[in-house]
Formats: structure tokens, C-alpha cells, sequence
């Protein structure tokens, strides 16, 4: 089994949890705007969730169970860009749902003004992409063609097959753990997000959402394609079928 497959991370969103609404009254509505976004970004991702509660009225574990989902759905994203399969693994799915929250721990995003135009409401929010996935590609790289050696010399013969998919992810996440602590990022993005007013409540798109969700972690997978390709054009080299009994 050839080691070298990136993925696209696929971003899938649920309108019920982020579509909550917030009634408008007291201070300016571009104010109540412009903390209502931030405060969704930072519950999201920061799970700093005190504003987001006393702004949309939501409870705390409504607000944690939306960061949970949110972080483990990055983990699973993870997990299908690398070509990993640890769903069932007792050690690493749980490990990758922590790196995941070190990963949105670095967010970086301002929510920089709301503004009326064509009485349309709209709050400008700046997103500095986490580029982990750029800053290491080569590291990973290195290793899957070190694995893929080592799967070529018959070094996992007698491995069963979860042990040799645990050892392989293992080694991925080490790399992207040691990588968090001196996280980089990508050129700032700017998102223009609408507000949607309905009768006295007010809530902001999937489609905004996504838009800033896509942002929070660069992704562009593009120039790893080719290597991809590449790979699965070569002779496929993997353990063989031994039950290691």
C-alpha cells in the first residue's frame, strides 16, 4: 500500500448549529453586529464562548458542544486529507481530536467593521490562514517516502493491518504536533459577511460561515496533486496479508 495521498478537505456545515439567531435591541445594531460575528468566530474556534452565550442567549453546553463538532470535524478532515484510517483506533482518534483544538487554538482573525449598505448590513472580518499544512509538507513528505521504504523492504510483513495504519498515522500526527508550536501563517484573507435580518432576530449564512471556516485553515491542496498523481502511478509496495498469526 503506497503512503502518499492528499486529499481536499472537505468542509460540511450544519445550518442548525450555525444559523442561530440573536435578538437585536439595546446599542447600535453595526455594535451588536460586529460582536455577534466576533463572538461566533471565537466559539468556534478560540472556544472562548462567554460573549457568544450572552450575546445569542444560547446555553454553555449548547456553545461547547458546537466547538466540539467544529473541532472534530477538522480532525476527520485531517484524517481523510492524509489518507488516514484511525476512526476505530483507541489511541490516535482521540489524539487527533486534541490536535485539532491546538490547531484552532492558533486562529487568528479581526473583526475590523459593520456597515450599512443598500440597507443591507455587513461586518468586514480579516482571517489569517493557519498554513500548517503548507509549512509541513516536506517534513511529511520526507516520511511517507521513508514509510513507503520501509513498506517496500518488508519491514510491516507481519504486521496486521490496524497496526500497520496506526503506525503510519502516528508518525503524520507526531509531525504535525511538533509543528503547532511554531505555527505559520498565509497572506490575510477578507471576508465580507452579510447579515440576515428577520422580523427582530439576526444570523449570518452557511455560505459566510464556510467562507470563514475555509480561511481559519489554508488548504489549498493543489500543488500536492501531481505528487499524489505521481505516486499512484508507481508499482503499489505493501505489507502482505499475514494475520501475524
Amino acid at each position: 500500500m503506497k503512503h502518499l495521498r492528499f486529499n481536499r478537505i472537505i468542509y460540511l456545515m450544519l445550518s442548525l448549529i450555525f444559523m442561530l439567531s440573536i435578538t437585536g435591541c439595546g446599542a447600535k445594531k453595526e455594535e451588536r453586529y460586529l460582536t455577534y460575528v466576533d463572538s461566533l468566530i471565537s466559539a468556534n474556534y478560540l472556544n472562548a464562548s462567554d460573549e457568544y452565550t450572552r450575546t445569542t442567549g444560547a446555553s454553555q453546553e449548547e456553545a461547547d458542544a458546537m466547538y466540539l463538532q467544529n473541532v472534530t470535524r477538522l480532525a476527520t478532515n485531517l484524517e481523510n486529507f492524509y489518507g488516514l484510517n484511525i476512526s476505530g483506533d483507541m489511541e490516535l482518534a482521540p489524539r487527533m481530536v486534541e490536535l485539532a483544538k491546538k490547531i484552532y487554538s492558533k486562529a487568528r482573525f479581526s473583526t475590523d467593521s459593520a456597515y450599512k449598505d443598500n440597507n443591507i448590513y455587513y461586518v468586514d472580518v480579516t482571517i489569517y490562514p493557519i498554513d500548517l499544512l503548507n509549512q509541513t509538507h516536506e517534513d511529511i513528505l520526507s516520511y511517507i517516502n521513508d514509510f513507503n521504504v520501509r513498506v517496500a523492504n518488508g519491514d510491516y510483513n507481519d504486521y496486521v493491518k490496524e497496526d500497520y495504519e496506526h503506525e503510519f498515522a502516528s508518525g503524520i500526527i507526531d509531525i504535525l504536533e511538533d509543528a503547532v508550536g511554531n505555527i505559520s501563517y498565509a497572506d490575510p484573507v477578507n471576508i465580507k459577511v452579510r447579515i440576515i435580518q428577520s422580523d427582530s432576530n439576526f444570523y449570518i449564512s452557511n455560505e459566510d460561515f464556510r467562507a470563514i471556516d475555509m480561511a481559519i485553515l489554508s488548504t489549498d491542496a493543489s500543488k500536492y496533486e501531481k505528487e499524489a498523481a505521481e505516486a499512484a502511478s508507481q508499482s503499489d509496495a505493501s505489507p502482505s496479508d499475514s494475520t501475524g498469526e
